[in-house]
């Protein structure tokens, strides 16, 4: 088993990074009130879609043909829909009781499909009524699922009409003398592999026998994840066990070798994410109780984007916040959904948006690498040794370039906030600007 846990951006070993970050002064506001909220999805035309978690199967799925400003319960029968995803032509929601809903016009009309079949060998029958998959993915033309109770994993090449069983055998292990399957929490594609997470463990599928490859045994609650460019990022969905767990980490070759993301504030906020999210603006992150940071340059600068998030004041004076189950986004907004219990009397729990053209930047960085200092001052971008240098805007846009260099002109350059990218001596630095 591999375990080769390298550090992100390896030329920050030596870093220390002086960052000055802001609070956003927009806030989150809430657009549907809906109680025990589980899910936000962005269909294909832009409908909003949500689900709920109601223990007794009162709740359902509903959806907004206007960003929010109305919404309409759709007719179909509620499962408790943990999980939505785009396979294909259709929308497909995972359930409770081994069901989906699936829907080909945006979350208007769905049908509910059962895979129940499946794990009747497997798991008794009392277990099926409340097994649920948090792990489903849509992975080169197949829709797979892995069931939350010992089951283990199915695919369907029709979009869940009809169903194949993966190897069980490769998935086994002995706890306390007993053989079984781990709980799974989350398929993901990465390096053009498909890679599954449960409670310990991190397996990459073996395409030509479907048999599962071990690849390591201490995933620890990986629940959720997102991919920028190649890195698939992922999240524990668990309070640390010591200082020393990796606040996020990520792989780009299939899971074999690992590296780690840290937060700005490793003192405050634990590992426990509960959602994650990235777009052309950068990564979102939420926490179980500690709000919603926003990054824009893989975790060297974390800004926090939690105000309007619902929450309450404890006696410490401390504030919890609820929890984002799932972040997502659109053009416009950001979007999360806001988990409250099902018995709590408020109206904390709903879908909140936040307007992306709000989102704040961070102040000028300065970057110290084994006496490498990058600074911007009147006009020019300064660095203490020659180097390639790429200067990029706040869109990702080059504006500028200068090679074997130790200053950039910026005169040409608007007011407004810029990102550097530097090598020197074969290792990579960013940062920020502003000028």
């Amino acid at each position: 088993m591999m375990k080769n846990y390298t550090l992100f951006f390896k030329s920050f070993i030596c870093c220390i990074a002086i960052l000055a970050t802001t609070t956003a002064s927009a806030q989150w506001e809430q657009i549907q009130v809906l109680p025990a909220t589980q899910n936000i999805f962005v269909a294909p035309n832009g409908n909003l879609i949500s689900s709920d978690f109601q223990f007794d199967y009162t709740g359902g799925i509903h959806y907004s043909v206007d960003k929010g400003a109305t919404w309409t319960k759709a007719d179909v029968e509620d499962f408790a829909y943990t999980r939505m995803i785009q396979a294909g032509e259709y929308i497909i929601a995972s359930g409770e009781s081994c069901h989906l809903a699936r829907s080909k016009d945006n979350g208007v009309t769905w049908e509910v499909l059962s895979y129940a079949y499946m794990f009747t060998d497997y798991i008794p029958e009392e277990a099926i009524t409340y097994n649920v998959a948090y792990a489903i993915t849509y992975y080169k033309n197949k829709l797979f699922v892995a069931d939350f109770g010992g089951g283990g994993v199915i695919y369907s090449e029709d979009f869940g009409e009809t169903w194949t069983m993966t190897d069980r055998e490769s998935l086994k292990f002995v706890i306390d003398g007993n053989t079984t399957i781990d709980c799974f929490y989350n398929l993901a594609e990465n390096n053009n592999e498909l890679l599954l997470f449960s409670v310990y463990f991190i397996y990459r599928l073996n395409e030509t026998d479907y048999t599962w490859e071990l690849l390591r045994s201490d995933s620890n609650f990986m629940g959720v994840s997102t991919t920028i460019d190649n890195k698939l990022i992922c999240g524990r969905a668990i309070m640390n066990y010591n200082a020393k767990t990796p606040f996020l980490e990520y792989t780009e070759d299939g899971g074999r070798t690992w590296g780690s993301i840290a937060h700005a504030d490793t003192t405050t906020y634990d590992c426990n994410v509960r959602a994650i999210h990235s777009d052309e603006k950068g990564m979102y992150v939420g926490l179980q109780n500690g709000g919603i940071f926003y990054t824009t340059d893989l975790g060297l600068t974390w800004l926090n984007i939690s105000q309007g998030i619902p929450g309450i004041n404890n006696e410490n004076g401390t504030f919890t916040y609820n929890s984002p189950l799932v972040i997502t986004s659109d053009e416009e907004y950001l979007y999360a959904a806001i988990y409250d219990v099902p018995w709590a009397s408020n109206t904390a729990s709903g879908i909140y948006r936040y307007k992306k053209e709000n989102l704040p930047t961070a102040s000028v960085d300065k970057i110290i690498n084994d006496n490498v200092r990058i600074f911007a001052y009147n006009n020019t971008l300064y660095a203490t040794q020659n180097a390639n240098i790429t200067i990029y805007d706040i869109n990702g846009n080059k504006v500028k370039v200068a090679q074997n260099s130790n200053t950039v002109d910026i005169t040409s350059l608007a007011r407004g906030l810029y990102i550097y990218e530097a090598y020197i001596n074969g290792n990579r630095i960013t940062g920020k600007f502003a000028k």
